[in-house]
C-alpha cells in the first residue's frame, strides 16, 4: 500500500491514538522513514499530546493575557495612530470636502449656453432683441432665419438666459457694438474700449 504526505495528514490523529488498520499503519510507518516532512508531523503532534496531557503544567502570570493581546492587535491591526494624526486626517477630508462643494455650487451658478456649441457674446449691442420661444439663439428683430413666436429682451438678459447670438444676422451688430463681458454673476462690465468711444 503506498500513503501519500496528504493521507498522513488526514490519518495522523488516529495514527497517535494508535485507532488504524495495521496495514495502513505499517505504511505510513514506512512513508515516515522516507520523508522527513512527515516525520516531523508525527513528532510535533506526538509533543503537543504529552505537553497537554503533563500534570506538571504551569499557571502563566495574571499580565501575560494582557500583553498578549496587545502583542496580537499590534501586529495584526498595527500600531494605533496618535488622535492628533486622525484630527489631521479628518481635517484634510472637510477641507477638500467644502472645496468639492464649493467648486461645484460655483460651476452652477454660471450661465449655461442653450446651445452646446455655442459660446458666450463677447460683445453685445445696446438695443432689444428678439428670442424665439424655445430657441436656442436670439436675433436682430425681423431676421429670416427666426422663427416661430419671439418676445423682446434686451441683449444683456438673452446671455444672461443663457442664449447665444444668431452668427447670421447678428454679426454686424456685434462688429459695431462695443466689447462688453460677463462678470460671474451674469452682470456685464464694459471694458476699457467701450469708455474710450
Amino acid at each position: 500500500m503506498v500513503v501519500r504526505c496528504e493521507d498522513v495528514w488526514r490519518e495522523i490523529s488516529n495514527y497517535v491514538e494508535g485507532d488504524l488498520d495495521p496495514a495502513l499503519k505499517r505504511a505510513m510507518e514506512e512513508h515516515f522513514a522516507e520523508c522527513p516532512r512527515c516525520e516531523s508531523v508525527r513528532d510535533g503532534m506526538r509533543n503537543v499530546i504529552e505537553l497537554y496531557g503533563d500534570k506538571t503544567m504551569f499557571t502563566l502570570p495574571a499580565s501575560f493575557h494582557p500583553r498578549l493581546h496587545g502583542r496580537l492587535a499590534d501586529r495584526i491591526e498595527g500600531r494605533r495612530g496618535s488622535s492628533l494624526g486622525w484630527l489631521l486626517g479628518v481635517a484634510a477630508t472637510a477641507a477638500f470636502a467644502a472645496l468639492t462643494l464649493l467648486a461645484s455650487v460655483h460651476d452652477h451658478s454660471l450661465p449655461q449656453p442653450r446651445a452646446q456649441m455655442s459660446q458666450p457674446a463677447r460683445r453685445l449691442p445696446q438695443r432689444l432683441v428678439a428670442v424665439v420661444d424655445g430657441g436656442k439663439t436670439f436675433h436682430v428683430p425681423g431676421c429670416p432665419f427666426m422663427h416661430g413666436k419671439y418676445h423682446m429682451v434686451t441683449a444683456e438678459e438673452a446671455v444672461r438666459e443663457g442664449y447665444a447670438p444668431c452668427s447670421r444676422c447678428m454679426y454686424e451688430a456685434l462688429r459695431s457694438a462695443g466689447y462688453v463681458t460677463p462678470d460671474f454673476e451674469g452682470e456685464e462690465v464694459a471694458s476699457s474700449e467701450t469708455a474710450a468711444k
